[in-house]
C-alpha cells in the first residue's frame, strides 16, 4: 500500500516542485521571511507572557513602552504584502526569462495601480494607502498581480516589441529603454482592469477578490475535510 502511494505521489510531487508558479511563490515569500521573524521577536518582547513583565519595563520607559516595540512589528507585518509582491515578481520574472528587477518593479506598480486609496477615518473617507491591503489581507491579490504583470511583460518582450538603442549606450540605459514598452503594456492592462472594477458594485479589484475568492477559501480551510486532508498529507 505504501509503495503504491509512493508511486502515485512522488511523480506528482516532482511536477509540483518544478511548477514555475509555485517556485515563484515559494522564493517570493522567502524574501519576507527573515524580516517577519525579526518583527516577531519585537512582538514577543512587547507581549512576553510572564507576570510583572509589563510593570517591570514600565518603570524605566513609562506606561507606553510597548509602543516602541510595535514599530518594528508594524514595519514588517503591516507591509508583508509589499514584500511578497516584490519577491514573487522578482522570482517569477526569473522563471519567465526576463529582467528580474523590472519584473519586481512592474509587479509592485501594477498592484498599487488597482489598489483603492481610501481610508475610513472618523466617519469620513480620506486619501491614503490602507495598511489593511498592504498587509496579509492583500497578499492574495498581490500574487495574482505579480503573475499577470510579469506574464504581460514577458509576452511583449518575447514579441520583440522593445526599443533598441544604438551601440555604445550604457547597458543600464539600454535595459531601461528595452523595458519601456513591456512595462507600459503591463500598466495599460491593469489600468483597464482598474476601470472595469470601478464600474462594478465592488468598486475595486481588492474588495472583489477578498469577498469572492479569499474569504471562501479561508472558510474552506477551516472545515473538517480540509483538516483531514492536511493531516493525511503530512503522514505520507
Amino acid at each position: 500500500m505504501l509503495q503504491k502511494l509512493e508511486n502515485f505521489f512522488m511523480p506528482l510531487a516532482e511536477k509540483i516542485g518544478k511548477n514555475k508558479y509555485l517556485i515563484a511563490v515559494r522564493d517570493g515569500f522567502l524574501l519576507s521571511m527573515p524580516l517577519l521573524i525579526v518583527g516577531s521577536f519585537f512582538l514577543l518582547i512587547a507581549n512576553f507572557p510572564i507576570p510583572g513583565w509589563t510593570e517591570f519595563w514600565g518603570r524605566f520607559f513609562g506606561e507606553n513602552w510597548a509602543s516602541y516595540f510595535s514599530k518594528p512589528t508594524d514595519a514588517t507585518f503591516s507591509i508583508m504584502a509589499v514584500l511578497a509582491v516584490v519577491g514573487i515578481g522578482y522570482s517569477f520574472a526569473e522563471q519567465m526569462k526576463v529582467d528580474r528587477l523590472f519584473g519586481a518593479a512592474i509587479s509592485l506598480v501594477c498592484w498599487f495601480l488597482i489598489m483603492p486609496y481610501e481610508i475610513l477615518f472618523e466617519e469620513s473617507v480620506v486619501s491614503g494607502i490602507p495598511l489593511g491591503w498592504v498587509g496579509s489581507k492583500g497578499i492574495f491579490v498581490g500574487i495574482i498581480c505579480a503573475f499577470l504583470a510579469v506574464h504581460v511583460y514577458a509576452w511583449v518582450d518575447s514579441k520583440g516589441w522593445v526599443i533598441k538603442m544604438p551601440d555604445g549606450v550604457p547597458p543600464t540605459v539600454e535595459k531601461s529603454f528595452a523595458a519601456l514598452i513591456p512595462a507600459g503594456m503591463s500598466v495599460l492592462v491593469f489600468f483597464v482592469i482598474n476601470v472595469i472594477f470601478a464600474m462594478t458594485p465592488y468598486g475595486n479589484a481588492f474588495d472583489f477578490v477578498f469577498e469572492i475568492l479569499q474569504t471562501p477559501l479561508l472558510a474552506l480551510g477551516n472545515t473538517l475535510p480540509a483538516m483531514v486532508n492536511i493531516i493525511n498529507l503530512r503522514k505520507i
